[in-house]
């Protein structure tokens, strides 16, 4: 729902329990610009602020307001505004000092009435032009077709999405690097002196797409996907991705994070 408004932009109110994307496609429907670019990324609404999901140049904390959640351990109601969140690169108090230890409830996030679309990450101005000029709608077509493309269903082979977080860098380690492979991509961070550089591009450099591993694999479309071929087990797709970690420090001096969660 909409709590509060004035000429440029609206707060909006959903429930934790919300399917993300339900979310997104009913800001796109109300003309509520801001999250588009999150569209088709699976889950519920609570857990955006816990891994500060984002996608194609847009991360939640670019949106988000505050959240309201429940204290486990003595069941305090307690809101949390942006700075107490510490909100990092798919990062946040949720996942840290309170991991396990709140509940959140309710999400608040920012919109714009007259949004600036972002469309110079990935490939998203290449898949708009199927869909004409852009627009909150189309916008959110071109990035579902994209994910679409790239990411495997979890109904048939078991993944979590994106099993890397994509680098950030001294700038200098990117000069090193560029010596090498001058087709290497980039984009800026918040930190000036450091860029970051896409963990697919440098598994995909080292002949990991699509590379089998018992019942384990790299996604053929998508380098950052790990993927079971049916009967798996988690340590299986922990060595792989173990093998990938020291091939690409191995090569680039990279020591790339886990995006995923271990239990």
């Amino acid at each position: 729902e909409v709590v509060d408004r004035d000429a440029d932009s609206v707060i909006v109110r959903a429930g934790a329990g919300v399917e993300w994307d339900r979310l997104v496609e009913w800001c796109v429907d109300k003309g509520f610009g801001g999250i588009e670019n999150l569209s088709y990324i699976p889950g519920d609404v609570g857990a955006a602020p816990v891994q500060n999901i984002g996608a194609y140049g847009v991360e939640f904390n670019d949106v988000f307001v505050k959240c309201d959640a429940v204290l486990i351990e003595d069941g305090r109601e307690v809101c949390f505004g942006k700075e107490d969140c510490g909100f990092d690169y798919r990062n946040s108090i949720f996942k840290q000092e309170l991991k396990n230890k709140a509940i959140i409830t309710f999400v608040y996030i920012k919109l714009q009435l007259k949004p600036v679309f972002k469309l110079d990450y990935g490939n998203v101005k290449t898949a708009l032009k199927g869909y004409g000029e852009a627009s909150l709608s189309n916008i959110r077509k071109a990035i579902i077709e994209i994910r679409r493309t790239k990411l495997p269903d979890p109904a048939k082979f078991g993944n979590a999405g994106s099993f890397f977080k994509n680098p950030i860098v001294d700038i200098e380690l990117l000069k090193n690097i560029q010596k090498e492979y001058d087709d290497v991509p980039f984009y800026e961070s918040s930190d000036k002196a450091k860029v970051k550089i896409p963990a697919a591009w440098m598994i995909d450099k080292l002949g990991w797409k699509g590379r089998v591993s018992g019942k384990a694999a790299v996604h053929k479309d998508q380098a950052l996907v790990l993927i079971n071929l049916g009967g798996a087990s988690g340590t299986e797709i922990y060595q792989l991705s173990q093998s990938i970690e020291r091939d690409v420090k191995d090569k680039f001096d990279i020591s790339l994070e886990r995006e995923v969660s271990l239990i």
